[in-house]
């Protein structure tokens, strides 16, 4: 996390970082900040995507549902997870992987 702030910052868009913790409740939130954050060409960092099984089928369809016509050219979407069998393997396959 402190990797990607340092990095934002480097870039300009410290101030269009925003963060969600995931877990029990906060994906209607995460849903809510990433339609704004496609918008507005913020970036969004949601940490934790491993306590949010249960929400991992509806961010799936979301980001298949992204269109590069649509979605502001500087939106970047940033997820923080554990090796985890539900996460949606459509959503690794599209992602450029950090170590």
């Amino acid at each position: 996390t402190m990797s990607l702030l340092s990095f934002a910052g480097d870039q300009g868009y410290s101030d269009r970082l925003s963060s969600i913790s995931l877990g029990q409740g906060q994906g209607p939130i995460a849903e809510k900040k990433l339609a704004e954050a496609t918008k507005a060409g913020a970036w969004l960092l949601l940490q934790n995507c491993h306590l949010a099984v249960s929400w991992m089928p509806k961010m799936e369809a979301l980001v298949e549902m992204f269109d590069p016509n649509v979605i502001h050219p500087d939106f970047r979407l940033w997820l923080t997870a554990m090796p985890s069998p539900q996460f949606p393997v459509a959503v690794l396959q599209n992602a450029v992987k950090m170590t």
